[in-house]
């Protein structure tokens, strides 16, 4: 079975990393997915997927969640506030 290479951004800290699958299995960190839940966005297929992804997608407090804007730069689900952070790339994690 091949190994694959998946990247993940982390709207709430700004940080995209990759992490390998193979099969069924993953070394994606359980405390990573624990501490931020909703905010990971995962399986995403190259890093630059992933860069271009952490440019629409902010963080939403309040929903605790990933999210896109409407036009008023408001969260599409809650109509709260959207943070984006700047891009950390971290490819060795």
């Amino acid at each position: 079975m091949a190994t694959m290479i998946k990247w993940c951004h982390n709207a709430l800290t700004g940080e995209i990393f990759s992490y390998k699958v193979e099969g069924e299995l993953t070394d994606f960190s359980r405390g990573t997915f624990l501490a931020y839940g909703d905010y990971l966005t995962t399986g995403l297929k190259t890093k630059e997927e992933a860069i271009d992804w952490a440019k629409e997608y902010g963080c939403c407090k309040k929903c605790q969640s990933s999210r896109l804007t409407n036009r008023e730069g408001k969260c599409v689900f809650c109509g709260g506030a959207v943070s984006f952070f700047p891009v950390i790339l971290n490819e060795g994690k």
